[in-house]
């Protein structure tokens, strides 16, 4: 039986305030009619429980403010059993807040107030003594490289959101996950770049690249897409995973697209991320 990897998630928290609308709305226009609800939310927070829901044993980094939102920003974190014993509450900060859109379609619109994310300061990371490390862009780029200082593990990084001046973090990491508009936005700090790259495609699946050469292309299963919010974070949460689990490489990719596909088929980002079972269950079922 595989050992379940310890992980360290380096990342931001944040409470989703959804709505739910027949399209997304154009410049100026006002749609009515929606159906709304507030939950958990945040990269960091999104790739943590997904990690946790799959197996690994995950410890997150990272801050909320000192008012109402935080409790239910963790709600979700605390009953998956994720350590949290290194979220830092910080005073005069509110916790980090995300406006999201969703249409009927699937495709959504987010507006983000970072709150105590942005105020999330290399003071406050402790040691990483986990085996692999999975962070992101949503918080302060020092912040991250404080957490990785000295840090001899495996390391991954979800690119999102875009962030300029980011080569030091890429020269660390071991796996950068990268959508096609990142990676165009990304191609000059990349150059170089040897380890692995997993390149998402959307509905199409995803490649991945070792030294800048292809090595391995999945596509997901085909499901009834409901939500595309978090999908992404749950593809780099179990990408991370699967590797640090020792899966090969065409294995772990075919495993995040499988995990990254179910998380489309519910609402919201966290309440939509997978069981290890529920994903061994359509693995099992899409090669019939």
């Amino acid at each position: 039986m595989t050992t379940a990897p310890t992980l360290c998630v380096l990342g931001s928290i944040n409470l989703d305030m959804v709505i739910q609308t027949a399209h997304l709305p154009r410049a100026g226009e006002t749609v009515t009619q929606g159906k709304f609800h507030s939950t958990p939310g945040g990269k960091g927070a999104n790739t943590a429980l997904a990690a946790q829901r799959l197996g690994a044993k995950v410890r997150l980094q990272a801050a909320v403010g000192d008012d109402p939102y935080a409790n239910e920003a963790l709600s979700s974190l605390r009953a998956a059993g994720v350590n949290l014993n290194s979220v830092a509450t910080i005073d005069k900060e509110a916790t980090g807040v995300a406006f999201i859109n969703v249409a009927e379609d699937g495709e959504n619109q987010i507006a983000v107030a970072s709150g105590a994310n942005a105020a999330f300061l290399p003071a406050h990371i402790s040691p990483v003594t986990e085996t692999a490390v999975l962070s992101q862009f949503e918080i302060p780029v020092p912040t991250l490289l404080a957490g990785l200082e000295g840090f001899e593990g495996f390391v991954a990084i979800n690119t999102s959101p875009f962030t300029p001046n980011v080569a030091k973090v890429f020269q660390r990491a071991d796996l950068i996950i990268v959508n096609e508009g990142e990676y165009a936005a990304y191609l000059s700090e990349l150059e170089g770049y040897s380890g692995l790259l997993a390149l998402t495609l959307g509905g199409e699946g995803a490649k991945l690249f070792k030294k800048g050469k292809l090595i391995a292309t999945a596509k997901p299963p085909k499901v009834d897409v409901i939500d595309t919010t978090g999908a992404g974070d749950a593809f780099a949460a179990a990408l991370t995973v699967a590797l640090a689990e020792g899966q090969s490489e065409m294995d772990a990719l075919n495993f995040a697209c499988t995990v990254g596909a179910l998380a489309t088929t519910k609402l919201g980002a966290q309440s939509a991320a997978p069981t290890r079972a529920e994903v061994g269950a359509l693995l099992k079922l899409s090669k019939t």
